[in-house]
């Protein structure tokens, strides 16, 4: 009998052969396609297909600045196509890590900073520098936008940037519409009527205060509209929020290294995305992102209150520096992991003595132990801490204190970018002031 079904046992095994074989074809050259627009090329670069088998079969790539634990990433986002001046930047920030301790810094920068270009007599605003890096009228010696870029910003902020990412509207929306939508919460309501559209025209767009499940187009909406109090300074804002979320949701639905899945995201974002990361560095950066604490993530504008002041040039309003010079920016950004919490604000909290509550259902049962030992290092009291199951992402905080402990509420608010809700009846909980409820993915 065995002998009978021999031919069709070689059928099966040739027919599978068959289509792992054109299935991995596939995989590759979709990976290859991919590759060729997003990652890094050039002389400095292996080139792709070597990226790629150094990515499958070599150890963990390291990445640059790991070795001196501060990895400095360049976040740009650009209008891109279809879109009046879809070549400047609209959004500028530093992404600084520490992979020893999982701490993230974020500093938005004001894309009407007025600026001198590196190694010129040139002055623009540093929303126009990329773009003038990528020109024919780029006299410099750095040769892309992106090299011309990261120098500027260096120098502001004295800080090595090791990499650049820069991605357009619609690679936005299309990555928050893969990860499934990202959940915020807003402290004010956005009322835009003039959100621009895609026609030089205006599209209104409103939304209130409170917790919302943003998709990708909703929450480019949130995150580009300057219609409020204090306009581009609470757009960076959002844009920081935004980010925190967007880290939250990824790690949720991808909780290990997903070559698969990953290579989806990189087709899909191929004509959106660039960077000069190489591709045979992402368990790296994989590996570097997983080890950020959502807690530790600290977020920091400049802006007019501190460094800045505003003003205009041929009729454009801009912003420079109140001192002249970068120097206070350095400082700042040499400090940025100092800046969580202060000392006078540390002894208002302790004042409070808040009574405190963890309950971590983010799916990583290491962190409500992590948590608690960060917190008491700040002098917080923790009461309880323990793991739970939970059906949201991001964070909630539940305020047993009436109103009472406002300073321990808005620091606990600001560092689990979570949403406040009032206390309901539980006696399992009524020794705490506050119950920090985490969800998946934080």
């Amino acid at each position: 009998m065995f002998f009978k079904l021999l031919p069709f046992i070689k059928i099966i095994f040739l027919a599978a052969f068959i289509l792992i074989t054109v299935s991995s074809a596939v995989f590759f050259c979709q990976m290859y396609s991919a590759g060729q627009k997003i990652f890094a090329r050039g002389k400095n670069s292996p080139p792709i297909v070597r990226q790629i088998s150094e990515l499958f079969f070599s150890s963990e790539e390291k990445i640059k600045g790991e070795e001196n634990n501060l990895v400095n990433i360049l976040l740009l986002g650009i209008g891109g196509e279809n879109h009046s001046g879809g070549g400047l930047t609209d959004t500028i920030m530093v992404m600084s890590a520490k992979p020893n301790s999982g701490e993230m810094a974020l500093i938005s920068i004001p894309r009407d900073l007025h600026i001198k270009i590196p190694d010129s007599e040139q002055y623009l605003k540093i929303n126009a520098v990329k773009e003038f890096g990528d020109s024919s009228k780029n006299l410099t010696k750095y040769k892309t936008g992106s090299e011309l870029i990261k120098k500027t910003v260096g120098e502001i902020t004295d800080l090595n940037i090791h990499y650049c990412m820069q991605l357009d509207f619609q690679g936005f929306i299309e990555m928050i519409d893969r990860l499934g939508g990202i959940d915020i919460n807003l402290e004010e309501e956005i009322n835009d009527p003039k959100y621009p559209d895609f026609n030089r025209g205006y599209d209104p767009f409103y939304i209130s205060a409170g917790r919302h499940h943003l998709d990708g187009a909703t929450a480019l909406k949130v995150a580009r509209s300057r219609y409020s109090r204090r306009g581009d300074f609470d757009r960076v804002k959002r844009q920081q929020i935004i980010i925190r979320a967007a880290k939250q949701k990824f790690f949720e639905k991808y909780s290990s290294f997903d070559l698969l899945a990953f290579n989806g995201i990189f087709n899909l974002l191929g004509d959106h995305l660039k960077t000069d990361i190489q591709l045979k560095e992402l368990k790296g950066f994989y590996r570097l992102a997983k080890k950020i604490d959502t807690h530790k993530i600290t977020s920091q504008t400049i802006d007019t209150s501190n460094y800045l002041k505003s003003g205009h040039i041929g009729g454009a309003y801009t912003l420079k520096t109140k001192s002249g010079d970068y120097e206070e920016l350095r400082q700042f950004s040499k400090d940025i992991f100092k800046l969580s919490i202060s000392e006078e604000r540390k002894e208002l909290i302790k004042n409070e003595q808040a009574k405190i509550e963890i309950q971590n259902g983010s799916g990583f049962p290491e962190l409500a132990n992590k948590i608690t030992k960060d917190l008491e290092e700040l002098g917080f009291e923790i009461i309880r801490s323990a793991n739970i199951s939970a059906d949201f992402g991001g964070a909630m905080i539940y305020d047993y204190s009436l109103g009472e402990k406002l300073e321990t509420l808005s620091f606990l608010k600001e560092k689990f970018n979570a949403e406040v809700l009032d206390a309901v009846e539980n006696n399992s909980v009524n020794e705490a002031d506050f119950v920090v409820v985490l969800g998946k993915g934080f």
